[in-house]
């Protein structure tokens, strides 16, 4: 079992998003990403061209797959030691929240149990995806103090514990069709609606960007692009309606998206960014 139950230790502290992931990203988590941006034509195909930048994608995706096979309970001699000690926390006045602490607590052996696995940044990312899936389902919503939160958080932890082998063992199974396929949309979308990476991870690609994009800003996670020539993102992609789009870029610009999109935002929604100078135009 990748995930011994002797090694399942209790990290309950560090705060992140209630939610898994981004819905309109695909779910994927984006915790630890930095440096989103939407690439184009050459710098696109550049970063679709490696197999290997699609594991957070693939394994997000896989992971509901295989639940249809990997149906464990968890095991009480890891959620009651989980809990346990979580309670421990409460005792000691740390303020536990199911939403905010469960995948800390899922992934704490993360590192060193893929460590030995032949695909390393796979088992990571299969992990982390389990473990967001479990926690989600469990940490939806939780009434009650302190406690109630350790035996919902440990609740999901020890879910995704129990069903690590099987989802490492099935996405093992789809993992490489998946790249595949993420790699065939992402240069096919290059000489047109474009590719989203984050901290060099490929995220999504084509008329889905926008929603991503959006939601992304929301959370007040900046996103960049560089572009050859003016380019819009509208409600189809790249190269959109600016009318009624959200962004457009200036020549071989790096522009942040995400000052100008807090202040338009809630008035107009989809507002136009920043408006080229027509070159038609008599100056």
């Amino acid at each position: 079992m990748l995930l011994g139950l002797a090694s399942i230790t209790v990290c309950l502290t560090a705060a992140l998003p209630a939610s898994a992931g981004v819905p309109e990203c695909g779910n994927i988590r984006f915790e630890g990403l930095s440096n989103c941006e939407v690439r184009v034509t050459g710098e696109c195909s550049a970063g679709c061209s490696e197999l290997g930048i699609y594991k957070t994608a693939c394994a997000t995706r896989l992971v509901p797959v295989c639940k249809t096979e990997c149906t464990l309970s968890a095991e009480a001699t890891c959620t009651d030691s989980c809990t346990e000690q979580c309670s421990g926390e409460c005792d000691r006045g740390v303020a536990i929240t199911c939403s905010h602490n469960c995948f800390t607590e899922c992934t704490t052996t993360r590192d060193v149990e893929c460590s030995g696995a032949v695909d390393a940044a796979q088992c990571a990312a299969t992990w982390d995806a389990n473990c967001d899936s479990e926690c989600d389902a469990q940490c939806v919503t939780v009434d009650g103090d302190c406690y109630q939160h350790c035996i919902e958080c440990c609740g999901g932890s020890c879910t995704a514990d129990a069903n690590m082998d099987c989802q490492t063992t099935c996405q093992n199974e789809e993992f490489e069709d998946c790249e595949h396929e993420f790699r065939a949309n992402c240069d096919a979308s290059c000489s047109g609606d474009g590719a989203l990476f984050c901290g060099g991870k490929y995220i999504i690609s084509g008329s889905q960007i926008p929603a991503c994009v959006n939601a992304l800003l929301a959370q007040g996670i900046s996103v960049e692009a560089e572009v050859e020539g003016e380019v819009t993102i509208g409600p189809d992609g790249i190269d959109g309606d600016l009318s009624a789009g959200m962004c457009a870029y200036r020549p071989a610009s790096k522009t942040s998206l995400v000052a100008p999109f807090a202040a338009l935002a809630a008035a107009a929604g989809w507002a136009a960014r920043r408006r080229k100078r027509s070159s038609h135009t008599s100056g």
